[in-house]
């Protein structure tokens, strides 16, 4: 079984190790945080075997096989390498790093080091999404031609997001989700983009909208904030129908409907679900997916490989610079 050591003890940190505690594939072994008493908190809470007051700490432990990164994005470069840099395999969330240049440096840190290297994308690895793709691959709403995404939440009180030394902003948090729901759809041969957006007083994004304008023709629009609610939908439009993905970040179900206006398919994501254990979060996907992948002796996912990973850091690249957006650390 794998063993993972849970990196951050924010609130990502408890749904994953929520979900390690109900499968069978692998389990949390300890949580590391800047702060043991914080730690020993979360290993009582979920009976882990260990705490670790340092992120050092918790790396030089032979027992730990994987390490689950979910601290704040500016923080992901540094910790993905002293992890690397210790022989332990990686999944870390997204955003992977603040930018495409210290992608690419850790790509090629795992590489020499000969450890897995992933990127906690959830929504790729949902059965819903694999449904969704058998859906346009069919033709059943013709050829997709456009697609709107959204995702807004109020989140002004979160240091993380609001701090430009923390690489903070909705583009990284949120304005993610959005656009790799339009690579999922879409595509990657993307022609043109077109970024506007306002910033805060700090310097980040306070909201942003993002057209892609693909090489075939298609085109996506799109956007995210973190000072508004919004349904965070995805709607696809095809020359014989459409289709909406309720959440696009965590898709809960897909409708379908033809010229006509008639609904043809109304899908859950409960309808598609291929894991049966019970009390899990959507993260098992992504976590069965990694276990899967190091057991075969690979160092990335199939269902998301790192060359795509640095392919949504540079749009996320440039976006940011449209926008003017940059961190004091770049």
């Amino acid at each position: 079984m794998m063993r993972f050591g849970i990196m951050g003890a924010g609130s990502i940190a408890h749904a994953m190790l929520s979900t390690l505690s109900h499968m069978k594939e692998a389990k949390a072994y300890g949580v590391a945080s800047r702060s043991l008493e914080k730690a020993e908190e979360y290993r009582k809470q979920y009976q882990l075997e260990k705490a670790y007051g340092s992120y050092e700490e918790m790396v030089k432990d032979d027992a730990i096989d994987v390490v689950y990164i979910a601290t704040p994005h500016a923080l992901h470069f540094e910790q993905a390498k002293l992890c690397i840099e210790h022989g332990k395999h990686v999944l870390c969330e997204k955003a992977f790093t603040a930018n495409a240049k210290q992608t690419e440096q850790l790509i090629a840190l795992a590489r020499e080091n000969g450890v897995f290297l992933g990127e906690a994308m959830w929504t790729r690895f949902m059965p819903l999404i694999k449904k969704l793709q058998e859906v346009i691959a069919e033709g059943t709403i013709g050829e997709v031609m456009s697609m709107t995404a959204n995702l807004n939440f109020p989140m002004l009180h979160k240091e993380r997001l609001v701090k430009p030394e923390l690489a903070g902003g909705a583009l990284l948090d949120v304005g993610i989700y959005p656009l790799t729901m339009a690579s999922i759809v879409m595509g990657n041969e993307i022609d043109k983009v077109v970024a506007t957006g306002v910033l805060t007083k700090e310097g980040v994004d306070l909201m942003g909208q993002y057209t892609l304008v693909y090489e075939n023709g298609k085109m996506a629009d799109l956007n995210s904030g973190m000072c508004t609610f919004s349904d965070g939908n995805a709607v696809i439009y095809g020359t014989a129908g459409m289709i909406k993905v309720e959440g696009c970040n965590c898709p809960r179900a897909m409708k379908v409907w033809d010229s006509s206006w008639n609904q043809v398919m109304d899908i859950s994501a409960e309808d598609v679900a291929d894991y049966d254990a019970e009390g899990l979060t959507g993260y098992e996907y992504e976590i069965r997916a990694c276990v899967q992948a190091i057991e075969e002796g690979k160092t990335e996912f199939k269902e998301m490989p790192l060359s795509l990973t640095v392919h949504m850091m540079k749009l996320m690249d440039e976006i940011r610079g449209q926008l003017g957006v940059k961190y004091p650390f770049e």
